[in-house]
């Protein structure tokens, strides 16, 4: 091993790792579990698994903050000062949040620093929401007719309690988007960082501890499915938030069936980059198309279009170009600047993507070049070389199972009919992109995806635009106002004007 990730881990010098319940933390007598670097398989901490027993003792203390508490009932102002000492708290460890989120997930520092998944992303998502917290309101309706003199109006209630379950690959953004929009519509939190990225999450649990919120309005609980399974089926959670694979939001989604339980589901993704022969440059095209899943978290994105979609008359320029882009990625420690790919999370993932590498060469799929591991210096990290495929039909396993990881998979196409066709036989529809300079064939295609987002000509998210799939891509969506309206139940009053 080249490098080691243990002196940056020694001079963050993060507590060890606890539970947080009913405002207080709490040195878990239970089992724990070792926290792994993906770079470098190097411990990085021990944490509780929490279990069904921490998990009814969190959901029994925010069951307790919402139903007897002052958070729900709080005034508008008064819960937006609340909010702006946890934002305020965001800014002022963003340095450190960066850096544990680096130890977190092997992503580059600079990316960690520099991207939307960053923690000044997180505090700017948790200021959007914030910003809704006075602006939560109802509708009143005209009287219907002359039978009745009824005056009905509506009002935004918090749902209750909720459940939020967070993805590996963006720790900071997410727990931005699910207890960020949760706590602005005034419900209380059991949050559960996945088992791959506790040490960011709680630091965010510290400023938390910090902000002075009333006791069991933010819980935090650790472990893996022993973890989340009770935390996903518990009756006193009112609604769970999921960002995570389709195979563990269907068993979210069954947990949840007995109670009714709300749901936001953002699943997995099969996302189609279609390139049209009319696209502005088609290297540009392919090396942004490449580069999303070689570069950054090596394609552990659930919205990375990993099919290419390609018009046959460019079809060669277009892998041309994206095998010049991997001569570009460079492994290695992640707060190396020149470090600009991530490992794969864990051995388990590791396992999985070159499985699935091998079973597109089986099926007959040509690998123009990558889908093995290097060696040397990097052969203790979860390390898998870039990939590209051609000859690839929609109907082969790489072309319908998500990877997670760095592998492009092209598909040849002829007609706009036949890309349409191609994009949309797929059991996901999360995201997507289309490349083109004729702006009436980019709005025409991207109405007939059928996908939950679709960028023309880039692809991004922001915090004030809604974002989530169909299909097995998940229910819901993340993102503005449509997410007050997740967190939120709608109550109609209506009142008799003649009593």
């Amino acid at each position: 091993m080249s490098f080691s990730l243990l002196p940056e881990l020694a001079a963050l010098n993060p507590r060890p790792g606890r539970l947080y319940i009913d405002g207080r933390w709490i040195d878990w007598d239970g089992e724990r579990f070792e926290q792994l670097s993906p770079a470098t398989n190097e411990v990085m901490g021990s944490f509780p698994v929490a279990g069904q027993r921490g998990v009814d003792m969190a959901v029994a203390a925010a069951r307790r903050a919402f139903d007897e508490g002052p958070w729900p009932r709080m005034r508008a102002q008064d819960r937006k000062r609340v909010m702006q000492r946890v934002i305020d708290g965001i800014y002022a460890a963003e340095e450190e949040m960066h850096r544990l989120q680096c130890l977190d997930n092997g992503m580059p520092y600079h990316m960690s620093r520099g991207t939307r998944v960053g923690a000044k992303a997180a505090a700017d998502i948790f200021d959007h929401y914030a910003g809704w917290i006075d602006k939560i309101n109802g509708e009143t309706y005209p009287v219907f007719s002359a039978a009745s003199n009824m005056q009905y109006m509506t009002f935004r209630e918090p749902v209750g309690v909720v459940g939020a379950i967070l993805p590996y690959n963006g720790p900071l953004f997410t727990f931005g988007t699910k207890v960020g929009a949760a706590l602005s519509c005034g419900c209380t939190v059991v949050v559960k960082p996945s088992e791959y990225t506790n040490l960011c999450a709680q630091r965010m649990a510290e400023i938390f501890a910090e902000a002075d919120l009333p006791p069991g309005v933010f819980n935090m609980v650790t472990g893996a499915g022993e973890t989340g399974g009770p935390l996903s089926a518990h009756p006193g959670i009112d609604k769970v938030s999921i960002t995570g694979s389709s195979d563990v939001g269907e068993r979210v989604y069954a947990a949840g069936a007995s109670t009714m339980k709300r749901l936001s589901l953002e699943l997995g993704g099969k996302s189609a980059g279609i390139v049209f022969p009319d696209t502005r440059n088609v290297a540009t095209t392919a090396a942004t198309l490449m580069g999303l899943c070689s570069t950054f978290l090596s394609g552990q994105v659930c919205s990375t279009p990993s099919r290419a979609i390609v018009h046959r008359s460019i079809l060669d320029e277009f892998v041309e170009h994206a095998s010049a882009q991997v001569k570009a990625v460079r492994f290695g420690n992640p707060f190396d600047p020149a470090t600009n790919a991530a490992p794969m999370i864990s051995r388990r993932q590791v396992d999985k993507v070159l499985g699935l590498i091998a079973k597109g060469v089986g099926e007959g799929a040509t690998l123009r070049f990558g889908g093995d591991q290097p060696g040397g210096d990097l052969a203790s990290g979860n390390w898998i070389n870039p990939a590209l495929f051609t000859d690839v039909r929609n109907d082969m396993t790489i072309a319908r199972q998500e990877f997670f990881g760095p592998v492009l998979s092209v598909i040849p196409f002829e007609t706009e009919e036949e890309a349409i066709a191609i994009a949309n036989d797929s059991d996901y529809g999360l995201a997507g992109a289309i490349y083109t300079t004729d702006i009436s064939r980019a709005f025409r295609v991207a109405r007939a995806v059928r996908s939950g987002s679709i960028g023309i000509n880039n692809y991004a998210s922001v915090p004030n635009a809604p974002m989530g799939g169909i299909k097995r891509s998940g229910i819901g969506r993340e993102g503005g106002w449509p997410t007050i309206e997740a967190f939120t139940e709608l109550k109609t009053i209506n009142i008799n004007l003649d009593a």
